[in-house]
C-alpha cells in the first residue's frame, strides 16, 4: 500500500514539474464531461475461505480548467460498493459490505503523445462506509443476528488510463487506493 502511494506521489510530482513545455491531453479537454464504469480488483484480505465480488463504482468527471503547461484540470464524484461474504459449517455466516462515496480531482497530460489517449492523475476524498450483519446459532439451534457500521473518512491517490475507440467510447484502467488497487472498465464521453 505505501509503494503504491509513493508511486502515485511520484508520478504527479513528475507531471506536474515537468520541464515539457504546453502539455494538452489531446484526448480530454477543458469542458469534456466522462462517465465511467468500472470493476475494481485486489484488496486486503479477508481471510481463508471467504467468497468476495469484485467492487463495482460508477464516476463522472468535468474538465474545469485549462492548467498551463500541464493540461485540464477536471473534478467529479464516484460512488462505489464491494462485498464479500463467508460461511462455515452450519454454525457461522458473515457478511460484509463497503460503501465509498467521494469527489475527485485530475490532471490530464498527455505523457505518451497519442490522440485517443488521456492519461491523468489525481487525488479522492470522501467517506467510507462499512456495514457487517453476522448470524450465529445457539445450542438449541436458532439464528441470532448482529449488525455494525462504520463510517470513516477516504483519501486515495490515483493514476490512470483511458483510450477511445471512438469520439464518445473508450476504456480505462486506473491503479490506486479505493475499493480496489486495479479497476478496469468503460468509459461514455458527454
Amino acid at each position: 500500500m505505501k509503494k503504491l502511494i509513493k508511486l502515485s506521489v511520484l508520478v504527479i510530482a513528475i507531471t506536474i514539474f515537468s520541464p515539457q513545455s504546453a502539455l494538452k491531453a489531446q484526448a480530454f479537454k477543458n469542458g469534456d464531461m466522462v462517465g465511467n464504469l468500472g470493476v475494481g480488483f485486489g484488496w486486503y484480505g479477508y481471510g481463508y475461505g471467504v467468497s468476495s465480488l469484485p467492487a463495482f463504482s460508477l464516476s463522472l468527471e468535468k474538465g474545469i480548467k485549462d492548467l498551463t503547461n500541464i493540461g485540464p484540470l477536471s473534478i467529479g464524484g464516484i460512488v462505489g460498493i464491494k462485498h464479500a461474504s463467508y460461511a462455515w459449517t452450519s454454525s457461522y455466516d458473515w457478511s460484509w459490505n463497503d460503501i465509498i462515496i467521494a469527489a475527485r480531482g485530475a490532471i490530464h497530460y498527455d505523457l505518451f503523445k497519442v490522440s485517443k489517449l488521456d492519461t491523468y492523475a489525481g487525488v479522492a476524498l470522501g467517506v467510507r462506509i462499512e456495514s457487517e450483519s453476522y448470524y450465529t446459532y445457539n445450542l438449541a439451534g436458532d439464528a441470532v443476528k448482529a449488525t455494525s457500521s462504520f463510517t470513516h473518512g477516504l483519501f486515495a491517490l490515483y493514476v490512470g488510463g483511458r483510450y477511445y475507440f471512438s469520439d464518445k467510447f473508450g476504456a480505462f484502467g486506473e491503479l490506486g487506493y479505493g475499493l480496489g488497487y486495479l479497476t478496469l472498465g468503460l468509459s461514455y464521453k458527454f
